[in-house]
């Protein structure tokens, strides 16, 4: 037997190509082949051991839909059971009451009101004589050819003469000045210049409180000076000696609101503490 000699390096590559060339075929003819659609599921009927009969020709279809028909009739005899039953008629709820009934309360016959016994009738003596008993029971009247009035309360409080309320101010004053220099609100302002022609007056008022029930009015002179530095000066000063002790709280005498309306009072500032003061 002879044999063939080996295949030559210059084959190989023809056939690795060749090789590749009828890959692509198969795989080509492989993506181009229709899909095969899967197969519809049947309904399979389960038939009992005891109704197959052994024969020739078998007939098991006509036994499966004779069981399909007799399934339909038995659902249809159902639905129309069903829809022969009719539904309950709605119950009502405005028309059954469960209260037990109430008996309604007799109503007894209306009584007539008693009717008054006629007055006595009085003979005409008896009538005089009551006119008579009246007439001397009615005090008489004084004669008296002058009328007094009744004295009314205010009448009767005492009067506050001028010079009882000059002396009553003036106490008040002296009270508050003594107030202004213990708690420091006014200091000594006689090294000020042309300080002997200096002097403010305040006219102030006073609540229940002990703060101002008004805003103190400069009184002397009437506004302040633009043209006198010194005395304008000196005002400022005293309207910040007032702010001070009124934010203290100022201790008012009770004999202060016992002053007639208005109740004001002038205070008024001088440089040297004491001096006319």
């Amino acid at each position: 037997m002879q044999r063939l000699p080996p295949a030559s390096i210059a084959s190989l590559p023809s056939a690795f190509f060749s090789f590749l060339l009828h890959g692509g075929v198969v795989v080509a003819t492989l993506l181009s082949m229709p899909q095969s659609e899967p197969l519809p599921v049947m309904t399979q009927h389960y038939v009992p051991i005891e109704l197959v009969e052994m024969s020739d020709e078998t007939n098991l279809t006509e036994i499966a839909a004779a069981m399909e028909k007799a399934d339909e009739e038995a659902s249809l005899e159902e639905e129309s059971k069903a829809a022969a039953t009719p539904a309950p008629p709605p119950v009502e709820e405005d028309a059954i009451s469960f209260d037990e009934p109430k008996d309604m309360p007799k109503q007894e016959p209306k009584k007539d009101p008693p009717k008054a016994a006629p007055a006595p009738t009085k003979s005409l003596s008896s009538e005089l004589d009551d006119i008579l008993a009246g007439i001397e029971k009615t005090p008489k009247p004084s004669k008296s050819n002058s009328s007094v009035a009744p004295a009314s309360a205010a009448d009767e409080a005492p009067r506050m003469s001028v010079g009882d309320r000059r002396r009553m101010t003036a106490t008040i004053i002296d009270i508050l000045v003594s107030q202004l220099k213990d708690n420091r609100c006014w200091a000594d302002h006689s090294d000020m210049a042309d300080a002997k022609r200096l002097r403010a007056t305040f006219r102030i008022a006073f609540g229940r409180n002990g703060k101002f029930s008004m805003q103190p009015e400069l009184m002397s002179p009437t506004r302040k000076p633009a043209n006198d530095p010194p005395l304008n000066t000196f005002i400022v000063h005293a309207e910040r000696a007032l702010n001070m002790c009124n934010q203290i709280g100022w201790i008012v005498p009770e004999a202060y609101f016992r002053l007639p309306e208005p109740r004001t009072i002038d205070l008024e500032f001088l440089p040297k503490i004491g001096a006319n003061q």
